[in-house]
Formats: C-alpha cells, structure tokens, sequence
C-alpha cells in the first residue's frame, strides 16, 4: 500500500525498493549478490547491522572478510558512510577500535584489546576478523556473522570460520537474527578467480515463508501508520488502545514465521536507477562489452571465457596469500592513520634494493618487486589513472615506502619510457625525477636507477614464450614467481583476463599477440579489466639479463 506523505509528517529518506523489502523481511539469514550502484555496503548492510545490534544487546557477533587490511581500510570506511546516512555516529551511538566510554553499556563479553573491535552504546561488540588470520577466530563465540564482498573469500576458509556461531541460546535465542549470517557481494566471476559458493545460498530459501514474512510485515507496516495517524490526529484513546493490541498480535505472528528464515537476493543495478539515473546504465553499457555488462550491471553469473589466456601457464601457486606483517598491524588497531605503508610487508626485506617495472599511458602502472634467492617475489602493484600523472605515481610509491631503509630503485620499462631522451623529457626520466625529488623540491631519500636504456622492444611472441618457460619452472637458471595476491590484485587481475589472439602475418606465418583491446575502455575501468598492469609485470621480468638467458640454447632447459 502507497500512501503519500508530506515532509513535516516524518523524517524522510530514500531507499531503493529491495532495501525496503529486506527492512520489512528482516530474516535471519541474508545473502545479497547486487550489480554495481546498488549501495550494498552504505544502504542495506548499515542498515540491517542497526536491526541486529539492537536486537541481541550486550551480545557479541563478528565482521569478517577475506583479509584483514581490506576488511579496516575498505569495507569498514564504506560501512561508516552508511552509518552516518542512518544518523548513526561514531562517539554517540558506537567506538571503533577503542575502548567505549563509561556511559555505554557494558558487553556480557570480557574484552582484553579494543583495537579490531567496533563496540556499540547496548553493550554489543563486534569483533573484525578474517580470513587471512584463522587463529583470530579460534576459541570465539558469535551469535551473529556479518561479511561484505564476499566473492573473495574462500569456501574453505569460511566454512571454518561459521562454526563460531554458537552464542548463548537462553539468553538471545528469542531474536530472529540469533545464529544468522548475513553476506553481501557483487556478482561473483571465476574466470576472474572470484568465488561464486554464495549462488548455492539461494536453495536455502522457503519462498513461500518469505512471501508469508513480507505480507505479514506489510499489515504491520500499515498498523504502525493508523497508529501514528491516531497519535497524531484523532486523539481517540479508544481507537489507539484497539490499534496497538491488533499491533502486538501481528508482531507476535510476524516475530513467529520470521524464525530461521533465509533470504536470498540477486538484484541488478536498476534496482537504484532512481538515484544512478538511467544514463549511468547507458554509459556503462555503451562502455562495456556485453558480458562485462551482463556481469557488473545486469547481475548475471559469467559465461565461460572463450580462447585461451596469454598467461596460460599462470596458476595458483603462483600467489601467495600470507604476505601481510601482522605484529605491525596489531599493534595500530582499526582506527590509526597513515596504516598503509611497506612495513605490513611480512616478505620484504627493507635492507635491500626493490625493482620495479612501469608502464605508461592513461592508467600508469608501477609493479615492485624484490629478487630473493631463485625467486622474483612481486610485493605491490600502484596505479594511477588520467588526470593523476606521473607525480602522482611517484607521490603514491614515496608514501607507500617510506619506511624503507635501503632507498635504491631499479626501475625496467617499456621501449616507449625512453622516446625523447635526448631532450630529457622522457617518461621513465620524469619518473626518475618525481620518486627522488618531491614537488616543494626536497630530495626523498630515493635513487632511482634506469635499467632500461637502449632495450629494444619485446615482442608478444617473445613474451608469450618466456613467461611460460619461468611459469612452468622449467629453467632452473630463471627465476621462480611469487606474487602477494592481496596487494597486486590489479595485477592478478590483469594476468588472468589477457587474452591470446593468432594473427596471420604478410608472409603467411602465424603471431602470437597479447590482445590489448582492454586498454581502450573507460578510464574507471581500467585498473581491473585492462592488460595495462600485466605490461609493467612484463618490464620487471623480462629484463635483459633473463631474455639472454631464455634466448641461449646452451642454458634452455625446456
């Protein structure tokens, strides 16, 4: 039922139709795949965590995602957005990483160190977790699991994780949220390594119970409104004495069917088109092919990837997923500033020279890395995208390594890095120039050292045939890849989406070519969908003492 409203009446605020209904559902479980602009995270989630918290007071429940750096520099920021949106603030209503002051509610939980805690003014404390740490959540119990882009977390990993839902049934068995999950991601695609084990969610759903749970929640929805309208209007005691006990016994049905209930919602971006605006469905699918389109805005699972990838041999084992220092991240907490430095590297040596390989165009793209024994192990990728340019590249690298102590960069690049040398105009030069000397003119400290000069061009064929022989280990005397799978997630990205294409030459012979039609797409787009960052990868292996060493015949063990 529409009823129109004027805006001294009530406080009003926007929400997409979906938002209402999981508002008037309220299910136990709930698991939400939506396309992009669908205020996942600042809308729905926000939302349903003010529901539960308020619901189990003193309780404690856990937010948990794939690693714990993406969980306090991503996820939480969004969700305190979100918060701020309900008029729920940060100091009145709830404290992050810090103990709460004395005029909140203290938890039925013994809590030793704040620091990875979100504690609210009832007494409830969540507690940050992930699964990159597993014996964080060793010996815990939750009564209710909360996770946000869960398309990157491992089955495995979290089914170890659910057994932590235990929780104290005489105390808050009564609440419908007692013992629930609730998970939200975009559509989730493998060909991109992406986990897609939330479609199976769906076979948990009784439609018809959430079809009984909604009809209900509406003749309650109506109740409270001929309530509030008698409050405010009639004044007739009788009619608002009869209104609110026919409410109490609707809530009792509806608190009664809402018990172990599961939701299961996969919406596409036009849910928000109200607020995205229909253009925006345009430019996206007019900058989009249509399986990207299909995936990201229409919320359809992937096709299958057709042709073969350029870095077939790509596997992974060539990942590594323990690459975060955690004595450093637990001794900052949630909320300190300035947490994203080169000392959460648990593999980098900071006495040591790091490389780098860079490539340059709309999105520059930087790839560092470190050689360790027989192992190039690729420790961060930076980017950044037009307007931002090369000082801006710089400025990200400087930060980011700051702590650093040997301050000596090798810097491999593309053929192109060195066009207009002679008049020192160059990029790969400016790039040098920005990373040792800031824009107020003070030197950072770094030397960078140009390793690409007078380094012809590498060829796709070239490329195609080296990265497979140092993927497969088939050489001993090259060197063994080992990428941080959490800090070059554009670089991950890019390796398994660049495709393969054959090209018939003049001369009739065949070509193996990286196609790098990506690289035209939108500039947003970019970092995740194009070849960009895969080239500045390239440029920091096949440097020239390991193509010489991949041409001799003599040293070839393939």
């Amino acid at each position: 039922m529409i009823r129109k409203i004027n805006k001294d009446e009530l406080d009003i605020r926007y929400a997409n139709w979906i938002s209402m209904t999981i508002d008037l559902v309220k299910p136990k479980n709930l698991w939400v795949i939506g396309g992009r602009g669908t205020a996942k995270t600042q809308d729905i989630l926000a939302k349903r965590i003010v529901d539960i918290v308020y619901d189990m007071p003193s309780s404690t429940m856990s937010f948990i995602g794939d690693t714990f750096v993406n969980v306090i520099t991503n996820v939480i920021p969004e969700l305190v957005i979100g918060l701020n949106r309900q008029k729920v603030y940060e100091g009145i209503h709830y404290v992050l990483g810090k103990e709460p002051p004395p005029f909140f509610k203290r938890s039925a939980r013994k809590i030793i160190n704040y620091k990875f805690t979100m504690c609210w003014n009832n007494g409830v404390v969540f507690l940050i977790k992930s699964l990159d740490r597993p014996s964080m959540n060793a010996g815990i119990s939750v009564v209710h699991m909360v996770g946000d882009e869960t398309k990157y977390d491992v089955l495995e990993k979290i089914n170890k994780a659910f057994p932590t839902l235990r929780g104290d049934s005489i105390v808050y068995g009564d609440s419908v949220f007692f013992m629930g999950k609730t998970f939200l991601t975009d559509m989730p695609n493998p060909n991109n390594k992406e986990h897609d084990w939330i479609l199976n969610m769906e076979s948990q759903m009784d439609i018809k119970q959430i079809y009984y749970i909604f009809q209900t929640a509406m003749i309650v929805n109506t109740i409270q409104w001929d309530i509030y309208k008698a409050k405010h209007k009639s004044n007739n005691e009788d009619i608002l004495k009869n209104l609110e006990a026919k409410l109490n016994r609707w809530q009792i049905r509806l608190h009664k069917i809402r018990k172990n209930s599961t939701m299961f919602v996969l919406v596409s971006s036009l849910v928000n088109v109200d607020i995205l605006t229909f253009q925006y469905i345009l430019d996206h699918y007019a900058g989009m092919d249509i399986e990207e389109f299909k995936i990201a805005i229409l919320t359809l699972p992937p096709s299958l990837r057709l042709g073969e990838r350029f870095y077939g041999a790509l596997k992974e084992s060539h990942f590594y997923s323990d690459g975060y220092n955690y004595d450093y991240y637990d001794n900052l907490g949630v909320i300190s500033k300035g947490i994203d430095n080169c000392k959460g590297l648990k593999y980098l040596n900071t006495n040591k020279s790091i490389d780098a390989g860079a490539d340059f165009g709309n999105m520059l793209s930087l790839v560092i890395g470190q050689e360790q024994g027989d192992t190039l192990r690729v420790l961060k990728d930076i980017h950044t995208l037009t307007p931002d340019w090369i000082q801006d590249l710089a400025d990200k690298f400087v930060q980011y390594f700051e702590p650093h102590q040997k301050k000596h960069l090798y810097l491999y690049y593309d053929r192109a890095g060195n066009n207009l040398a002679k008049a020192k105009q160059d990029y790969a030069s400016q790039l040098k120039k920005a990373i040792e000397v800031n824009l107020s003119g003070r030197r950072t400290g770094w030397i960078v050292t140009l390793m690409s000069i007078g380094q012809g061009n590498i060829a796709h064929g070239l490329e195609f045939d080296m990265m497979n022989v140092i993927m497969n280990e088939t050489n001993p005397n090259l060197p063994k890849i080992s990428i941080d799978k959490n800090e070059c997630k554009v670089l991950k990205s890019s390796l398994e989406l660049a495709p393969v294409i054959k090209k018939i030459g003049s001369n009739g012979q065949t070509r193996i070519v990286k196609d790098k039609s990506s690289e035209k797409k939108s500039i947003e787009r970019l970092p995740l969908e194009s070849t960009n960052m895969s080239d500045a990868f390239k440029y920091l292996v096949m440097r020239k003492k390991w193509i010489h060493i991949f041409k001799s015949k003599r040293n070839r063990a393939i």
